[in-house]
């Protein structure tokens, strides 16, 4: 269950310190500078925006650069780009451009002049090389956001800031093509590649040195990172949006010249689209597991339409490891896979046997969740078990993060122990759904397996559950002593909770006045403050259900010390 045994340690700390200097050989300060008049030709591809935000692109028409609860205001005849960023994260996101397809979508007659200007301002700061803007992530950014959005930044060929603007874009393609190989792994480098096939296809005298090489490495790369399932190996849904909003575009522009490609880029295409509807709950947005959001709503609506996504979303995702239940107007969503693998568990959560249920009314219950442009600190505690609706034994995680020594510095944000093996079984009947699922995340530390079972009936109106702490067959138990547990169910914002006096039941009532009735046969329970961070860009107070008790470390799942059982069933309405 340890990920990162010291082979890796060396393995890793070796390539740190050779790469570095391999990186200052192969990347000199300044690459290397295109003759004059080398673009030989330049053909504008025309793409769909799917992400702009006309909002936000009204503000950067008046100077006002905000993210992550960020600004930087330079008014409308201002320059950001002498200007220190406000932090180092408001910096990836200026530099990578990513506020371009707002600019972009904006309508705005002056928007297109703006976006030359912005891009021109850069270019004549950071054209020639910088250290931090001319690093692999960032670069991959900038570049798919400046060849997304040529269509509105573009100009005649004539005018020289045009020439130049065509220039500087293939000497910084082609830095990032020297250099792809020290692209980070996982959807940078997925990026990266398709920036590479893209710049290919406009530029058409360079296909072979662009296109096919970056289609090459493109295949690869989906052989990696697109599960069989349609899911993200990062197993986090927001990246499945990202990767299919990746691959629809560069599927634009292959069409467009009227290329065909590959069948690694249809298959991935196809299963991005049927396996991005998996992951919604009723109100159109996203579950959030291992790092993703609820995301844009109209964003994925917009996305999911282009791609003709018709398909009535399926119940498993064996590759990725995530059951859905969708009984009537109710969805669940459950997390029964195993740990992200190395080195694209960067983002993942400690989060096994977690859930999320949504209804028409809205979520219910969910996990705390994250957002990109959620305050950092908020970060690692949010990827902790007790942070997910499941249980947590003696207040630990099942698994660890990386957190101190050389491990923290080679291996900074990934997990260092993960949760185990888990296991599911699923029966579908007539009257509903039975779900049982185990992992053995807590194992190493106490020898008890945690396993969860689940029946939603076929109503979508009562749900039942059962949590239970017993020693596997075989297996010798570590101690006799009782271990404490907290089983947590973190409720949306939007929900309102009241306690019972009994202190087994609560009261749960969605907008427009639906109830639901929470009840347990453990505890004693009660309602504390939790905090939801899965959209916007600041956290929001929210409340959990917390089920408490101590189970023994003998124990076989079935005496009342190590088994809880709950229920969640719908009120009828009042007439």
């Amino acid at each position: 269950m340890r990920r990162l045994p010291l082979s890796q340690v060396t393995k890793a700390a070796l390539s740190h310190t050779f790469g570095r200097i391999g990186s200052d050989i192969a990347s000199p300060f300044r690459p290397l500078i295109l003759r004059s008049g080398s673009v030989n030709t330049f053909e504008n591809i025309p793409i769909r925006n799917f992400r702009g935000d006309a909002d936000k692109g009204e503000e950067i028409l008046k100077g006002h650069f905000i993210f992550a609860n960020q600004h930087l205001d330079v008014g409308r005849q201002g320059n950001p780009w002498p200007i220190p960023a406000p932090s180092e994260r408001f910096a990836f996101w200026l530099h990578g451009f990513e506020w371009l397809w707002d600019l972009t979508i904006k309508g705005d007659k002056h928007a297109p002049a703006k976006a030359r200007e912005l891009i021109d301002q850069w270019i004549e700061v950071y054209g020639e090389w910088n250290d931090y803007s001319w690093d692999n992530d960032i670069l991959a950014n900038r570049l798919y956001a400046w060849l997304s959005n040529w269509g509105q930044i573009s100009s005649d060929r004539l005018e020289p800031s045009g020439e130049i603007r065509r220039q500087n874009l293939f000497r910084q393609v082609r830095h990032l093509k020297n250099v792809y190989k020290r692209t980070p792994a996982g959807l940078p480098k997925l990026k990266a590649a398709i920036v590479i096939s893209l710049a290919g296809l406009y530029r058409p005298e360079k296909s072979y040195d662009y296109l096919n090489r970056g289609l090459d490495w493109l295949d690869e790369q989906i052989h990696i990172q697109i599960l069989p399932d349609g899911g993200h190996i990062s197993r986090n849904p927001s990246q499945c949006v990202n990767a299919l909003e990746l691959l629809t575009t560069l599927d634009q522009a292959l069409e467009k010249r009227g290329v065909e490609g590959s069948p690694s880029i249809n298959r991935a295409l196809e299963r991005l689209r049927h396996v991005i509807p998996f992951f919604q709950l009723p109100d159109g947005g996203l579950a959030a597991f291992n790092g993703g959001d609820v995301g844009k709503k109209d964003y994925l609506k917009r996305l999911l339409k282009f791609s003709k996504t018709t398909a009535s979303p399926f119940a498993y995702c064996p590759h990725t490891g995530y059951q859905r239940i969708h009984q009537n107007n109710t969805v669940i969503l459950i997390d029964t896979g195993e740990t992200t693998p190395f080195p694209y568990d960067k983002e993942a959560h400690l989060a096994p046997l977690a859930f999320e249920m949504g209804t028409k009314s809205g979520r219910l219950i969910v996990n705390c969740g994250w957002s990109p442009e959620q305050p950092l600190n908020w970060r690692d505690p949010m990827r902790l078990t007790a942070a997910h609706s499941t249980l947590t034994l003696a207040d630990q995680s099942a698994g660890s993060l990386v957190t101190s020594g050389l491990r923290e510095k080679l291996f900074q944000n990934h997990i260092e122990m993960d949760v185990g093996a888990v296991e599911a079984t699923r029966r579908e009947q007539a009257e509903g759904v039975w779900l049982e699922t185990s992992h053995n995340g807590y194992s190493e530390n106490t020898g008890l397996t945690h396993r969860r079972r689940l029946y939603v009936h076929e109503s979508g109106q009562d749900i039942r559950g059962e949590d239970s702490l017993l020693v596997p067959i075989g297996s010798t138990p570590k101690s006799r002593e009782a271990i404490p547990f907290d089983i947590r169910f973190h409720l949306h914002p939007s929900v309102k909770a009241t306690l019972a006096q009994d202190l087994h039941s609560a009261l749960l009532i969605q907008p427009g006045q639906i109830g639901w009735r929470f009840r347990t046969d453990g505890g004693p329970m009660r309602i504390e403050e939790s905090v939801y961070l899965a959209e916007g860009d600041k956290p929001i107070k929210s409340e959990q259900i917390v089920i408490s008790g101590s189970a023994f470390a003998d124990g076989d799942g079935e005496s009342k010390s190590n088994r809880v059982r709950w229920s969640i069933r719908r009120l009828e309405a009042r007439s």
